[in-house]
């Protein structure tokens, strides 16, 4: 087997995996409405020019998923580079079409090449881990549909919780009352939220202050140890608050020095709707 890898933006990859030959990318992009377009980076210069032009705006600009022209042209790539396996794993099906137009894709060249399409049901660190592991079970000589049934089943059983720290985009894009917004950030309410079954971004809890989310994150990970005996691996994601998710994943290390633990960038596309120094924790359960 000589696999290839598509995966889309928000996976927001560390340069090490982008570098890969193997690896393939297709790419949201922020539109605002004058309809200049920011496209989908972690990088922190290009993120403090998103969010300054986002404070200017009255509401939400729209993000949009891969062109389907874009994907023929890469599917096309991957097969004149010569791999005849395709693993491909994309943000949540909840919230963006690009899993949908990515399968149907793939099943056009069913004669031409074996294809397995991914639903990561999340975004970000939780599809930089899935394809982590895929690598490492290629390497291992694993058979592909072993690497879909295991990437699958991470898929469906991690979790990842979010934190918005302002409220205001959630009001800019109708999720929640501008009146509420400001009593929010006035009280230091911090909607926990997360990937539900269905990959839709729902409300997990309701909690006052960032200390208490902090608290929280403590509990469920300590839960998530006692439900997998093979372990986990734990990851943050943050909206520029790169110092903050430092302090709390050193916090974190310490109550459980023996779970792996990383940091990475959200990027734009996530970032439009959950603002600046938004974080989140992914909760991966592994597979020995």
């Amino acid at each position: 087997m000589k696999p290839a890898i598509i995966t889309d933006s928000t996976a927001y990859l560390s340069e090490e995996l982008r570098q890969l030959p193997n690896v393939y990318q297709v790419n949201l992009n922020v539109i605002f409405e004058d309809g200049s377009i920011a496209h989908d980076t972690n990088d922190p210069k290009e993120q403090e020019a998103f969010f300054k032009q986002l404070e200017t705006q009255s509401s939400l600009p729209t993000t949009s998923q891969p062109s389907v022209g874009h994907y023929y042209d890469t599917v096309n790539q991957i097969i004149e580079d010569g791999y005849d396996t395709i693993f491909a794993i994309h943000l949540s099906s909840g919230i963006s079409g690009t899993f949908q137009s990515g399968k149907m894709v793939l099943d056009e060249y069913k004669h031409l090449i074996d294809s397995y399409c991914i639903d990561s049901l999340a975004a970000s660190v939780a599809m930089e881990a899935i394809i982590e592991n895929i690598i490492t079970w290629c390497q291992e000589g694993v058979e592909a549909e072993e690497i879909y049934r295991r990437a699958t089943w991470q898929a469906t059983h991690l979790d990842i919780y979010l934190m918005v720290e302002n409220l205001d985009n959630l009001a800019k894009g109708g999720r929640l009352s501008t009146q509420s917004a400001v009593l929010g950030n006035l009280l230091k309410i911090r909607p926990l939220l997360y990937f539900n079954e269905e990959g839709k971004i729902v409300l997990f809890e309701k909690l006052r202050t960032n200390r208490r989310v902090y608290q929280r994150w403590h509990e469920l990970v300590q839960k998530a140890t006692e439900e997998y005996p093979d372990g986990i691996e734990v990851r943050f994601a943050h909206a520029l608050d790169q110092e903050e998710v430092e302090t709390i994943a050193q916090d974190m290390q310490a109550k459980f020095p023996n779970i792996n633990i990383r940091i990475n960038g959200l990027g734009t596309v996530i970032s439009t709707h959950t603002g600046q120094r938004a974080k989140g924790m992914l909760i991966l359960p592994l597979i020995n």
